[in-house]
């Protein structure tokens, strides 16, 4: 019998639910990507979370045994603060977020502002994340920036992730309540599900999207980020998405596996 996913040449994997669930492994993810990458596949570890940049998320999958090169990491935090310097180079920030995001937003030449004084005059770009700390004196500032003109960067939307022990809010509940305010969504994202990261990640590989498979956990990111990308996907169960869930999904995965664990068997290694 034929591996369902022989045609690929690519693998695409997120991180939360997929290779990790907060502090703990899935188990035998480093098996499974390692087996991938003995097979001569391309690999890269695509996420939507922001609270750490690229080597901070290398450090990471490596401590979990997972064999991965920094050039192999495409995460949002590092992709958006790219986007922002792309577009308007030495940029002026107002941040809700963590200090990963303030990290990867200055190493791209942005400057974060933090006096009260200069925040509502002189931000450009309002960005917005998941943010432990997060305040209505925050909140409030984001909306006098918005209301002086500043553009608004959502890090993503999604509005829970998975962890050990089920789920915790996300950046996404944080831009809700931001877009909310300001009566609109945001000005720039480019987060799953929108196909950006996806499309940067293949292209990297020199794979064509058509060859890659994207490794997601989540029905309202990674599916859709996939569909929008001309890329196939499998959704994992590990994130806690339930069979009920993917029968009332507008965008169904091409692919269901119990784990990543199950992912060399599909390849046919």
């Amino acid at each position: 019998m034929k591996a369902k996913l022989e045609f690929v040449r690519g693998i695409l994997f997120d991180l939360d639910g997929v290779l990790w669930r907060g502090k703990e492994a899935v188990p035998r993810a480093a098996e499974s990507v390692a087996a991938v990458k003995s097979a001569g596949l391309a690999v890269r570890f695509v996420s939507n979370n922001s609270s750490f940049g690229p080597v901070e998320v290398q450090r990471r999958l490596l401590r979990h045994g997972i064999p991965a090169e920094l050039e192999e990491v495409f995460v949002v935090s590092d992709q958006l603060a790219r986007e922002i310097a792309r577009r308007e180079p030495r940029a002026t920030v107002y941040l809700i977020g963590t200090a990963g995001m303030r990290k990867e937003l200055e190493n791209h030449g942005l400057r974060v502002i933090d006096e009260p004084e200069e925040i509502d005059y002189l931000t450009d770009f309002v960005v917005v994340g998941n943010d432990p700390n997060l305040s209505m004196e925050k909140l409030t500032r984001a909306l006098r920036c918005l209301q002086k003109g500043a553009q608004y960067a959502a890090v993503n939307l999604d509005a829970t992730y998975p962890v050990e022990d089920g789920h915790v809010p996300g950046s996404g509940a944080v831009a809700a309540a931001v877009s909310a305010m300001a009566g609109r969504g945001p000005d720039l994202m480019i987060a799953k599900p929108k196909p950006d990261l996806l499309l940067k990640a293949a292209e990297s590989m020199g794979v064509a999207p058509d060859e890659c498979v994207m490794v997601g956990d989540s029905l309202h990111s990674d599916v859709p980020a996939a569909k929008a990308a001309g890329m196939p996907s499998l959704l994992v169960l590990t994130g806690g998405v339930t069979a009920a869930a993917i029968e009332q999904a507008a965008d169904k995965p091409d692919y269901i596996a119990e784990s990543v664990a199950d992912l060399p068997e599909l390849l046919g290694l």
